[in-house]
């Protein structure tokens, strides 16, 4: 579920960002309501992934499972709690709900909202990459070594199936963060 808000969100969020200062004076409130949007969408879709997540944990058929007892899981409390500031903000300051924004302050929440949703880009990227990581110790993503391991793709075969495959989706999810902070990055024009 929360794969599927990230890839949501950067192809439409950050794409979106994008083209607001990109856009003319016509398309600009168009491009900003889309962006706003996106991100609301992909709200909704991470408040589903956490009710799921804490029905599964504190569910008495499958087993009681601590909520905050790794690394992924505190690192996706931050990024939700990041996400909802940035998200309040944004609708606050851009979103024409106030009309008490500054002129003069708007230029610098801006800095702050672009700066802040890259980052928020990125922690996302790797909370994935890390919820990844320890659905992998559940199933046992290793082989038994009984020698040295200097050719590890030798052993290729050995590693499980559903391990090969997170290792792909764990491949996609971080060259999907590469090549959308890549594409957001404003290279000078030669």
């Amino acid at each position: 579920m929360n794969f599927a808000a990230l890839i949501f969100r950067v192809s439409g969020t950050s794409t979106s960002a994008r083209g607001i200062s990109e856009a003319g004076a016509k398309k600009r409130g168009i491009m900003k309501a889309i962006h706003g949007y996106v991100w609301v969408a992909c709200f909704l879709i991470g408040m589903v992934a956490m009710l799921a997540v804490v029905k599964s944990h504190n569910d008495a058929v499958s087993g009681y499972i601590a909520n905050l007892y790794s690394l992924h899981s505190w690192v996706g409390v931050l990024v939700i709690s990041l996400y909802i500031l940035q998200l309040t903000v944004g609708i606050l300051a851009f979103g024409g709900l106030t009309g008490g924004t500054s002129r003069f302050a708007v230029p610098s929440l801006m800095e702050i909202h672009k700066y802040t949703g890259a980052l928020l880009h990125l922690l996302i990227t790797a909370t994935i990459m890390l919820g990844i990581q320890e659905k992998e110790g559940f199933v046992q993503c290793w082989y038994e070594v009984t020698e040295k391991d200097l050719f590890p793709v030798m052993n290729y075969a050995k590693i499980p199936s559903a391990c090969k495959i997170s290792h792909g989706l764990g491949l996609v999810v971080l060259l999907m963060g590469v090549f959308t902070s890549f594409a957001l990055a404003r290279f000078p024009v030669l």
